[in-house]
């Protein structure tokens, strides 16, 4: 930011006060209005005095008032920065109250991977790789559906690992699943769709998207075999087939033929959302819904889970009737996604560092998983860990009687972060037990988590 387009520049110095005092009182202002805005660098005193034409001193004493009374940050040979504030009326923000919550020490949060383990340096090779390959054109705007590269590359990589006949021009780029959904759900709306039905339990955060687009949401029950397929009368199903989320329980071939033959009979649409299928540690994971009738299953992939979700990567293969109208609203929403990061995902897949990291980080889950299984047979025989040898997340069945919530805020107590099956609820009550996520615990401190955790289901 130029320091004289801020506001706070304008010093209108009022009748008989200080040039000091002056400079200060605008600066305060300007941090109470919000103009200036915490972790804005202000102009060091040298280069704000010469601007004014006022001595260094002047503005020096203004400075180092502002950060006694906390609405400055001074830093050793740099200048000031403005403090974080509280969003009420732009004060400077006070210590927080001690909460008598303990600070986490072990996070058993479902839905991340272990985020160290990003290969940082060889994503940044790619990146370089992919900003000096990209011809000049390369850099203008471009195909709503993503790059061509990358799309071909997903093409053959899908096919090979996942069973999808993917078409390349069948696949739109996007900026996480997330984005997907909602762009589907926008796609759907507009077509005339009315209602969705949704795993339950599931991410709530699917609902919350659907319903965003004026769609209804059925909650469909999860069973040992997957969604239960006996009450579909909706417009699409969102689904995770090869590895339910959070129960951890696999779409039987039964139920995919079902699903499959309602996709048919009524024109509906299956949305296979396979987030984490590449970990599976028993056997090879089973294939995906979309080869079964690719002209029903709109496919979602991700590299939240086998790279990281800061990158936002992902990716749909969509049936031919839904291109047009999901190549128009994707425009309206953010016309192309990055063409760097789309080349540096199709050069690190297609020279084998992709796989060879997901290999990695399936050892590395493998073992996780395995640890954790033995500390609860160890730790909590009352209890029982459910689902498949997939991801990063199992469940934790309790003992009866006990309440997850309940246990999960004694657990937190206990500087412990779980979350219960309940919370992921949409309509059944019947739940009872913890989801827990192996992707942020190392697997020497699994034991020592599991140990906390049992502290809290057995008060």
């Amino acid at each position: 930011m130029e320091y004289d387009e801020a506001r706070w520049l304008v010093l209108a110095r009022r009748p008989g006060e200080r040039l000091a005092d002056a400079v200060q009182r605008v600066v305060h202002d300007a941090i109470r209005a919000g103009s200036l805005r915490p972790g804005v660098r202000l102009p060091s005193s040298r280069t704000l005095a010469a601007h004014f034409g006022v001595s260094r001193g002047v503005v020096t004493e203004a400075y180092e008032q502002l950060t006694a009374q906390g609405y400055l940050v001074s830093r050793t040979k740099a200048a000031p920065v403005v403090a974080a504030t509280d969003r009420s009326d732009g004060a400077p923000r006070r210590p927080a109250e001690r909460s008598g919550t303990a600070p986490v020490r072990f996070d058993f949060t479902a839905t991340t991977p272990d985020v160290a383990h990003f290969p940082a340096q060889r994503w940044a090779a790619y990146l370089s790789m992919a900003a000096r390959s990209l011809p000049a054109a390369g850099y203008g705007y471009g195909d709503v559906r993503g790059t061509e590269h990358l799309r071909r590359t997903l093409a053959d990589h899908l096919g090979r690992t996942r069973g999808v006949a993917a078409d390349p021009e069948h696949i739109l780029v996007t900026h996480g699943t997330a984005q997907a959904v909602d762009l589907l759900m926008r796609v759907l709306a507009s077509a005339g769709g009315r209602c969705i039905a949704v795993e339950d339990p599931s991410l709530t955060s699917q609902a919350d998207r659907i319903r965003e687009h004026g769609l209804a949401v059925s909650p469909t029950p999860v069973d040992a075999s997957g969604l239960r397929t006996d009450r579909l009368d909706v417009d699409a199903v969102i689904l995770t087939p090869a590895h339910q989320f959070p129960t951890g329980v696999v779409l039987s071939g039964e139920r995919r033929r079902q699903l499959v033959g309602w996709a048919r009979r009524t024109g509906g649409l299956l949305v296979e959302d396979d987030y984490d299928a590449e970990f599976r540690y028993d056997r090879q994971p089973v294939r995906a819904l979309h080869g079964l009738d690719p002209s029903s299953v709109a496919y979602l992939g991700t590299t939240s889970k086998t790279l990281a979700p800061a990158l936002r990567l992902a990716w749909m293969v969509l049936p031919e009737r839904y291109l047009p109208e999901a190549r128009r609203i994707r425009h309206l929403m953010d016309v192309c996604p990055p063409a760097v990061d789309q080349e540096a995902l199709a050069l690190m897949i297609e020279h084998g560092h992709y796989d060879r990291h997901v290999r990695r980080a399936r050892k590395t889950y493998q073992r996780r998983r395995r640890r954790l299984a033995e500390a609860v047979d160890e730790r909590l025989p009352g209890c029982r860990i459910e689902g498949i040898a997939a991801g990063v997340h199992a469940l934790l069945r309790l003992p009866p009687g006990a309440n997850g919530a309940a246990v999960a805020e004694r657990a937190l107590d206990a500087g412990v972060s779980v979350a219960p099956l309940s919370r992921f609820a949409l309509a059944a009550t019947s739940f009872h037990g913890l989801v827990l996520g192996y992707g942020r615990i190392p697997e020497d401190r699994l034991d020592d988590a599991v140990a906390a955790l049992a502290s809290a289901i057995r008060p």
